[in-house]
């Protein structure tokens, strides 16, 4: 026998010839289905069966608490799906990369960056499947940042607070505090500090993802010699006291007598001199000094006095 079957559905008008045919329907109905079947002697008949519980296809749909995130940032969705005819029995999230969900309103963490397409279908309680909803996640990754080693400035001088290493696209920058910088959104402002100070760096993607460090900027103060000191042991200006000398470890200091004698040498000036020289008391009477920072300052020279 040969066979076909007519759905009448009005946007569908194909047929099917097939003993046992299946067919979507695209309209709630009701439906009039017709079976023509003619036998190989040419015999018809026919039969008409109406099916009137055909239900509408229920409609996907969801909100995003955010549609672009930072690496390791979670998402919050919540389902506005609509089940038509019934309540929603069943929900299928899709996250990719195999993460899943089937509860109605789920929160998901994204590990990995860049476009991540999420997915949600329905099912009501008829068994009826809706569309499939998508909507596109972007997740950014978190720049790169390294601020190096902390810097030492002279007095009076200036530093390039310049990153010793930066990674990312779309980078924005915020230094803070904004005193002694030309500008606290420059890649590599310029600091003229007057006291030491440490800078934190905020560095901002396209995404707003930050990442922070910091760096510390000493400022290096010129030894401020004195011309005199009284080494009488009555425990005032005993030694020769030069401050800030001691943020200069590599510095020479030399002092000679007025024969051209060298009656004192140190390397650093981690010990003041006493005004001795091999443990006995130099004379009352004028001395001459050389010191040489050796941190980009110049050579100081001058006399200092040793009084009692």
């Amino acid at each position: 026998m040969s066979y076909r079957w007519n759905f009448n559905d009005p946007n569908d008008a194909s047929s099917s010839t097939l003993p046992n045919p299946t067919h979507r329907f695209s309209a709630i109905g009701p439906f009039p289905i017709q079976l023509i079947v003619r036998s190989n002697n040419n015999c018809v008949d026919s039969s008409t069966k109406i099916i009137s519980s055909i239900y509408p296809q229920p409609k996907a749909n969801f909100n995003t608490s955010a549609t672009e995130i930072c690496v390791n940032d979670a998402v919050q969705f919540t389902d506005l799906s609509d089940g038509k005819t019934s309540a929603i029995a069943t929900w299928s999230w899709n996250f990719s990369a195999g993460n899943t969900a089937s509860i109605q309103n789920p929160s998901q963490l994204f590990r990995d960056s860049g476009l991540v397409q999420v997915a949600l279908h329905i099912f009501n309680a008829q068994g009826c499947v809706s569309d499939t909803a998508l909507k596109t996640i972007t997740v950014y990754p978190y720049p790169k940042l390294d601020l190096g080693p902390d810097l030492k400035v002279l007095q009076n001088g200036q530093a390039s607070l310049k990153p010793l290493f930066v990674y990312g696209t779309g980078l924005r920058y915020l230094w803070t505090p904004s005193t002694y910088l030309d500008a606290d959104t420059a890649a590599i402002p310029i600091s003229k500090p007057l006291v030491d100070i440490t800078y934190q760096l905020a560095l901002s993607n396209q995404g707003g993802c930050t990442v922070k460090d910091e760096i510390f900027i000493e400022v290096l103060k010129a030894p401020q010699v004195p011309n005199a000191f009284s080494p009488n042991g009555d425990g005032v200006n005993d030694t020769w006291r030069i401050p800030y000398l001691d943020t200069y470890p590599g510095a020479t200091v030399d002092v000679f007598n007025r024969y051209g004698q060298k009656v004192f040498s140190s390397l650093g000036y981690a010990t003041e001199w006493t005004g001795k020289l091999n443990g006995k008391a130099l004379p009352v009477g004028t001395y001459y000094y050389v010191i040489n920072p050796k941190n980009g300052l110049e050579i100081m020279s001058g006399s200092v006095t040793i009084v009692y």
